[in-house]
């Protein structure tokens, strides 16, 4: 007995010995460490680099393009004369940002999947196991999408702005300057509209939990519905329609919105702003109540 005591204690003193003095350390889940995770996870995949650039891409190849069938440098495809001059209905901004409608719905859509594709892949289990506190998920995944958009959006809209600019100056039409009443404004409200529908699309995405489903809603909630809205009730319902997400943003951005009246800038903003947290809040909500 005394011999295997001995024996015992020689091991355990050798054991201590070498032990690694080292311990892993433990640190708690927080906001910005969920931040970072999504950001590696956001530019480690290819698809969100190829989606950002196509972004950038539309808002500046369309801006080149119409304005130079504005500026008359590029003939209709019937053969007709020129747009431009005195026939061409739209303003000098509205021509250089003509991109934004297709940047629009591209990043909707790129929102979309950004927020479902992990409930396709089931990788959304991998996610609520690391970060317990659910609701810092969708945080993170808003903040990183959104940073990443606007800045892309800004410097498409700068660059589709001072692209048809020059175009439209070569060619002899009318132009406008950065600097002017409004137009800042409107250039940089076009690209806080472009991000916003990515959020919106985003918080879909999250919240229905279906690629399909969410490109769906965002296409049908931000295009579809103002346009017929716009055709098919009466003027009475002007009233409600300038609540809509995109007649929201037709008061600081040129963008069509439904119906005749139009909210104020700081209003409309406002308005914008309170569809994008509410759809956020909702995702949110259900990522916290559903099991994934």
């Amino acid at each position: 007995m005394v011999t295997t005591a001995t024996t015992a204690v020689i091991v355990a003193e050798t054991s201590a010995a070498h032990r690694p003095t080292y311990a892993t350390p433990v640190r708690p889940q927080t906001l910005r460490r969920t931040i970072h995770s999504e950001w590696i996870k956001f530019r480690t995949l290819r698809s969100s680099w190829i989606g950002l650039a196509s972004v950038a891409f539309v808002l500046v190849a369309l801006a080149a393009a119409a304005s130079a069938v504005s500026a008359g440098a590029i003939t209709p495809p019937d053969g007709g004369p020129p747009v431009g001059g005195a026939g061409f209905s739209m303003g000098p901004l509205e021509t250089v940002l003509t991109g934004a409608n297709f940047a629009v719905l591209l990043l909707g859509v790129f929102g979309a999947l950004a927020g479902a594709r992990e409930f396709g892949s089931g990788m959304i289990t991998a996610s609520v196991m690391a970060v317990p506190r659910r609701s810092q998920i969708v945080i993170a995944k808003a903040l990183v999408f959104g940073a990443s958009s606007l800045v892309v959006a800004v410097v498409g809209v700068l660059g589709a702005f001072w692209i048809g600019m020059g175009i439209l100056s070569a060619g002899g039409q009318a132009t406008v300057g950065l600097m002017d009443a409004g137009v800042l404004r409107q250039v940089l409200g076009m690209a806080v509209y472009v991000t916003a529908v990515g959020l919106i699309g985003l918080g879909l995405g999250i919240l229905l939990r279906s690629v399909a489903g969410s490109i769906g809603a965002t296409i049908g909630g931000i295009l579809v519905v103002p346009a017929f809205a716009s055709l098919l009730l009466p003027d009475s319902w002007s009233p409600i329609l300038r609540f809509l997400p995109s007649s929201a943003a037709a008061a600081f951005a040129p963008v069509q919105g439904a119906g005749s009246e139009v909210l104020s800038p700081g209003v409309g903003a406002i308005v914008l702003a309170v569809w994008v947290l509410a759809i956020l809040c909702g995702a949110v909500a259900s990522l916290v109540r559903r099991d994934v």
